[in-house]
């Protein structure tokens, strides 16, 4: 049996196991008395079993084709979650760490690590990320869940980018290229993730800058990281998928992945406060289908713990998918039974209040606010600098042009 030493927030809290037969099981220390790592692996004396192990700590790693090109480029099969929590699991989303070796009962006391990168550096390793996904292979252990290329760095206050040089020392933003096969996304991003601010969701800070080369990336600072402590702490947080003990290869409710009932159930059975939480996922839904995000599964939701019950976390990757015509219009997330983003109207939003057990004039409510908000705030915005761009302008059409149907 072969096993990763687990942290939280620096504090070992249990092993994770790989069997004979490649099952995987965690088990808490013996004197772990919470908070749990996963609303989906309460603090128990026996071992979890593999389906919820997998679920929860698989849901750390990429996904997708980037899963696939990471297991290559550490040589490593792509369904061996364990050997990849191994090789990049030293600081991943949330408070998790993993090690392979034992460093005892806490690892804060090693000192914080850095790695400077130089700008052509940078630009070069962003670069590289389809090839060599989260700088694998470069001495550094990063994980992140999603699909999409992307870079966990250390910034500074005047923006100079570093790896971490070891454990300690936690991320502090998240770097994503433009992908080419989406241009614009970084302008689409970072419009949509300025437009939920403005409409008064919380949502993750981001800005586009432009590397050496010319290179588009989306800057996002992590929201599940205490900026300001010294050293920078990790707040844990983790997405509805692995609260509900579902693996990230079932995410879209098509293949049995979660529903929006679902989510509302553990925001009912985790947050401290549920009447407050509950809205806020429903603006978050209702946002997500007024821009035109079709990918809006329960990956792209999560909860966050500091000092105290879970929260909803701020909201992170919004994107108008609609923009790129070869995506589907189905929804990751089906709204009162409607399976694709044109059914939805008035009828399939007072269907979901019901089956979520809310108001259905609240979820009205909700709406209209919204819809009028959200066009107000899209007209201010692209009169900036910061998203006078073709991809923002198409995105504030949509807005303008949104009707509910009775």
């Amino acid at each position: 049996m072969s096993e990763l030493f687990v942290y939280l927030a620096d504090r070992r809290v249990g092993r994770l196991m790989r069997k004979e037969n490649g099952n995987l099981q965690f088990r808490y220390d013996a004197g772990w008395s919470g908070p749990p790592l996963s609303h989906a692996l309460p603090v128990q004396p026996e071992a979890h079993p593999h389906a919820v192990t997998r679920a929860v700590f698989g849901g750390l790693l990429l996904e997708g084709e980037g899963r696939g090109v990471l297991a290559r480029a550490l040589g490593l099969s792509a369904a061996n979650d364990f050997g990849l929590l191994e090789e990049v699991g030293g600081d991943c989303a949330g408070a998790i760490t993993l090690l392979p070796n034992d460093a005892g009962p806490s690892i804060a006391a090693e000192p914080p690590a850095l790695r400077p990168l130089d700008s052509e550096a940078l630009d070069a390793l962003l670069r590289s990320l389809p090839q060599r996904p989260l700088a694998a292979g470069d001495g550094v252990r990063l994980s992140l869940a999603g699909a999409q290329p992307k870079l966990p760095v250390v910034l500074d206050d005047a923006g100079r980018a570093a790896l971490p040089g070891n454990a300690a020392t936690a991320t502090t933003h998240i770097l994503k290229p433009e992908p080419e096969r989406f241009p614009g996304l970084v302008d689409n991003e970072s419009f949509c993730m300025a437009l939920a601010r403005a409409c008064g969701l919380a949502a993750a800070e981001t800005r586009a800058v432009v590397t050496s080369s010319g290179l588009r990336v989306l800057v996002v600072e992590r929201y599940d990281r205490d900026l300001t402590s010294e050293p920078i702490r990790r707040l844990h947080q983790e997405d509805l998928c692995q609260a509900l003990g579902v693996p990230s290869d079932r995410k879209y409710q098509a293949e049995g992945g979660p529903a929006i009932a679902d989510v509302v159930t553990v925001i009912r059975q985790a947050t401290g406060v549920p009447a407050q939480e509950l809205p806020r996922f429903v603006r978050a839904v209702i946002f997500n289908w007024l821009i035109g995000n079709c990918d809006a599964h329960a990956k792209n939701y999560s909860l966050l713990y500091d000092a105290g019950p879970a929260t909803l976390a701020p909201l992170y990757d919004l994107v108008s998918t609609v923009d790129y015509p070869q995506l589907t219009t189905r929804l990751a997330m089906t709204i009162g039974g409607a399976t694709h983003l044109e059914q939805v109207d008035r009828v399939a939003w007072d269907r979901l209040a019901r089956e979520i057990g809310v108001r259905p004039a609240f979820v009205t409510r909700t709406l209209d606010e919204l819809l009028a908000r959200a066009d107000t705030e899209a007209r201010r915005l692209i009169a900036t600098a910061a998203h006078d761009n073709a991809a923002a302008h198409r995105i504030a059409e949509r807005v303008a042009a949104v009707r509910l149907a009775s």
